[in-house]
């Protein structure tokens, strides 16, 4: 299974992604070995990840971020948050790519381990995800640098020099000349070779010139081949992911995508997801490997504990129930060694045994020093001790039973508890398997044209448009303002203008509530104040012709004429998630707008509390109704400044 880009795949990549050109740095994260870029584009928001040593391309998968930023992280934010992109580039035909920002430049290393480097203006490090020293150059601040030393690059060599480089040890077989020589994996040489015509262990001292023009053509063909991005499947499982189709896979599974971004994303993607999911519950698994561990051996002791108990319970029932014999052999055993002593003992035991008396061969073992006779009835050795009486014996064997008894009975409680761990364990990563993952795939419609703007749907079914900045102003007059809308705005210093669409047929109701949103996404918000004035005007009222002298920045116009005002309007919103058009949004609007199309909403107010603290209660809620919004999402939606939760209707 692929684990990273090959050069040819950020060929590819860094052409497709020449539309991110201008894109405005948001903000930078990092996490272990990842950079997360997110970017606001032309299209709305992006995510560029470059992960060292792996891969380069947009995501929608996206980990969450680390609590506390990394030093790198704050470094990569102070000098590229807010910039622009200005070039993104691969550099040679090397696994390294280029993020020019400004008067700064990010290096992605995709070779081996990997690295990513901050570079300034005149080139020196001023900041590295890791700080190495190596042969021929030095990754630490400061210092200048260097890319690792050339290597060829096959879209830039002559046929003639291709030639001299395939005839330098001709002994090779031409998939593995095209890999060394050429800078490629040896997947795209085997690709080439098939391309060419020839078998890939065809060894390069038995092709002429000629075919080796033909090797040299199918390779400028593959890489330039027209992109078909592609994830390739074997066996059901992922196999590899190419910008472009590759004759070594024909016959296999695959699956397509519109860009070969997003062809890495799904393929990586989801190799990251699963990583994560084995991350999530490792710790659970070792703890559950060790308790299995615990386990095998506590039931080995178990059985052990067992056994022994068993054997001495039977032997001490085995003296009683042979009370007679036992009984007469300690009295001839206690004779025999007192008056003959334990040497004799031994000899005539042994004489006895072959001559076959019957209680000789009961006899296993002598033991001097313990005074004990071992002898063996129904398969079982039992040790008799001499100074000891048949009950004594046997009570020793009982004894035992006892000791090994409570020993079982303890090891079967540990091993109950053992047991009892091992089911919570299980639970737990059960429960683990069920939880959300630290990396989540983020789906991303297309947006709208109005998103570009605040907006909201009246209660009367009218849509309401306002600029977002003096930017959106100007567009939304200049570019959305119709002869059939209707025009409003706050009297309030950089207040937004606000638009009715189709205004000219809305009622009193849709005008009110395009006023009163207009009031309370300006400045009066934030300020504090709980009401102010609006109007309304028509379309040909609204202008950029000023009196001579005079000059309007960018967003502003002049209204001429009569103006219809509405005073002393709340400034009060509801928050809530909609449905218009067949998507859902989470929109802020005036209570009524909100009202006439959910059931379910969030008023609020200005306030003391600070709109970050604002956003997460909000957020919260959303959550409880099973809504997962960011927190920029509903930042983007409320007005400018603090607030609070004035009531929540469910």
């Amino acid at each position: 299974m692929k684990e990273e880009m090959s050069s040819v795949d950020i060929r590819y990549i860094v052409r497709e992604l020449q539309w991110l050109v201008g894109s405005r740095v948001d903000k930078v994260y990092h996490d272990k070995d990842e950079i997360r870029i997110k970017l606001r584009t032309k299209e709305g928001r992006a995510d560029l990840i470059l992960q060292a040593g792996k891969r380069f391309h947009l995501t929608s998968y996206i980990r969450e971020a680390p609590k506390q930023p990394s030093s790198f992280t704050m470094l990569l934010r102070k000098h590229l948050g807010g910039g622009f992109i200005d070039a993104i580039e691969q550099h040679q035909f090397d696994r390294i790519v280029k993020i020019r920002v400004g008067d700064y430049t990010l290096i992605g290393e995709l070779f081996r381990r990997g690295n990513v480097v901050l570079v300034d203006s005149d080139n020196r490090i001023v900041a590295a995800l890791r700080y190495e020293e190596y042969r021929d150059r030095a990754i630490k601040p400061k210092a200048e640098y260097r890319f690792p030393p050339a290597r060829e690059n096959p879209l830039e060599v002559s046929f003639e020099r291709f030639l001299k480089l395939m005839r330098e040890d001709e002994d090779l077989e031409l998939v593995r000349a095209l890999a060394r020589k050429l800078n490629m994996g040896g997947m795209y040489a085997e690709e080439i070779s098939i391309r060419a015509g020839f078998e890939k262990t065809t060894p390069v001292k038995e092709l002429s010139d000629e075919d080796l023009r033909k090797v040299y053509d199918a390779m400028l063909e593959t890489f330039n081949d027209e992109p078909r991005p592609n994830i390739v499947f074997k066996d059901g499982n992922m196999h590899d992911v190419v910008p472009i189709e590759l004759r070594i896979y024909e016959g296999l599974e695959k699956e397509y995508f519109k860009t070969f971004s997003e062809a890495l994303d799904e393929y990586f993607g989801r190799l990251t997801i699963e990583k994560a999911r084995i991350e999530q519950t490792k710790r659970l698994e070792d703890k559950k490997r060790q308790l299995l561990m615990t386990l095998k051996k506590q039931e080995e002791m178990l059985g052990g504990f067992e056994k022994a108990m068993n054997e001495n319970q039977e032997i001490g029932d085995l003296i009683y129930a042979n009370y007679s014999l036992v009984e007469r052999l300690l009295k001839e055993f206690r004779k025999a060694t007192e008056t003959l002593g334990w040497d004799e003992f031994r000899r005539r035991i042994e004489e006895g045994k072959k001559a076959g008396n019957r209680v000789a061969l009961l006899v296993r073992s002598i033991d001097p020093g313990e005074k004990a006779v071992t002898i063996e009835l129904d398969g079982k050795k039992i040790r008799l001790y001499l100074n000891k009486s048949l009950g004594e014996n046997a009570e020793l064997y009982y004894e035992k039973a006892k000791k090994f008894r409570h020993k079982y009975e303890g090891a079967l409680k540990a091993y109950e508890d053992t047991r009892r761990k091992l089911d919570e364990v299980e639970e737990l990563i059960e429960e683990e398997m069920k939880k959300e993952l630290s990396v989540k795939k983020i789906e991303r419609r297309k947006k709208k044209w109005f998103e570009k703007f605040r907006w909201f749907v009246s209660s009367e079914g009218f849509l309401v448009l306002a600029g977002k900045d003096a930017s959106t102003n100007e567009i939304l007059i200049k570019k959305h303002m119709m002869d059939n809308d209707l025009y409003c705005h706050a009297d309030v210093y950089g207040a937004p203008h606000v638009v009715i669409k189709d205004g000219q047929k809305a009622g009193e109701k849709t005008i009110f509530e395009a006023c009163q949103f207009a009031v309370s996404m300006s400045r009066a918000w934030s300020q504090g104040l709980y009401g102010a004035d609006a109007y309304w005007a028509y379309p040909e009222q609204v202008t950029k012709q000023v009196p001579s002298g005079e000059y309007l920045g960018k967003g502003a116009f002049m209204v001429y004429g009569k103006r219809n005002w509405l005073r002393g309007l709340p400034l009060r919103l509801a928050v809530g998630v909609i449905n218009y058009g067949g998507d859902e949004y989470v929109v802020s609007a005036p209570v009524e707008a909100i009202k006439a199309h959910t059931k379910r909403y969030i008023i609020v107010r200005p306030g003391r509390l600070k709109k970050g603290e604002l956003v997460k209660r909000i957020r919260a809620i959303l959550e409880k109704w099973g809504y997962r919004v960011r927190e920029e999402d509903l930042n983007a939606i409320l007005p400018p400044g603090g607030g609070e939760i004035e009531r929540v209707v469910e």
